[in-house]
């Protein structure tokens, strides 16, 4: 099967890596739009333009699912900005699936982009649950983790500037797939068991995927800085998969293979 992503930049390859260790052998494509990160302060015009030449470009090349590796186009999505029904392949959406790890009744600390925060898309989908929901928009951990900067006294002490007011909650939402990154310096931070929305993607996807064992094949499409993206991506994944990189960028809504 043909699986596609797609994130502002390399959050959504947390999310990848775990589908890829799942399912093993079928054919993955990741946009990592790395020129306009971080979306999370972008104009969601300006994202949803992306987005819609970037689903038209999946659906060219015959995809079968497109996973969100991006919560704040999956947040956006929800609200409607895109009638997905237009494209053929299936939809999955990351906000959806975190929420299924969450319980009725329980105190939740949401850690999320701006826009993410700003839709009120992961409020509306908890309200059945009664929780007691806080939010926090933390806007420097995506730049911070584009930088390659996840350990050490930097991270900790920007962690620290956003979470250092915060005390104890049942479960804590990582609201963007860049916030796996920095988990060991949040978990010092705040208390709470940690809510990762790829694994419900994992175990939405069980119902659609077969696992395959013969070996997987990558192709990352990036729009930014090419050699950048490489360095990351393999310190993520940390496995010698086949893959091949392309530089895919915009156009006035056109894709551009250059």
């Amino acid at each position: 099967m043909k699986i596609g992503f797609f994130d502002s930049g390399i959050g959504g390859l947390t999310v990848l890596k775990k589908v890829v260790k799942t399912f093993k052998g079928h054919q993955y494509f990741y946009f990592g739009d790395t020129m306009n990160v971080p979306y999370g302060s972008k104009p969601i015009k300006k994202i949803v333009s992306i987005l819609k030449s970037l689903f038209r470009f999946y659906d060219e090349l015959g995809i079968d699912i497109v996973v969100a590796a991006c919560n704040t186009s999956d947040s956006i999505i929800l609200r409607n900005y895109i009638d997905m029904s237009v494209y053929k392949f299936k939809y999955i959406s990351i906000l959806e699936n975190a929420v299924q790890q969450i319980n009725v009744n329980e105190r939740v600390l949401l850690l999320a982009t701006e826009n993410t925060v700003k839709t009120g898309t992961y409020r509306e989908l908890l309200a059945s649950k009664r929780v007691k929901l806080s939010e926090i928009a933390c806007p420097l951990f995506v730049p911070l983790i584009e930088e390659g900067i996840w350990h050490g006294p930097i991270a900790e002490s920007i962690v620290n500037f956003y979470l250092r007011k915060q005390k104890k909650y049942d479960k804590i939402i990582l609201g963007c797939t860049h916030y796996p990154i920095l988990e060991k310096h949040i978990k010092k931070a705040v208390k709470g068991e940690i809510v990762d929305p790829a694994n419900g993607i994992v175990d939405s996807l069980k119902n659609y995927i077969p696992i395959n064992e013969s070996s997987p094949e990558i192709t990352f499409f990036v729009s930014g800085n090419l050699p950048k993206f490489i360095y990351n991506s393999e310190r993520i994944l940390r496995k010698n998969y086949k893959v091949k990189y392309l530089s895919l960028a915009f156009d006035e809504s056109e894709v551009v293979l250059w």
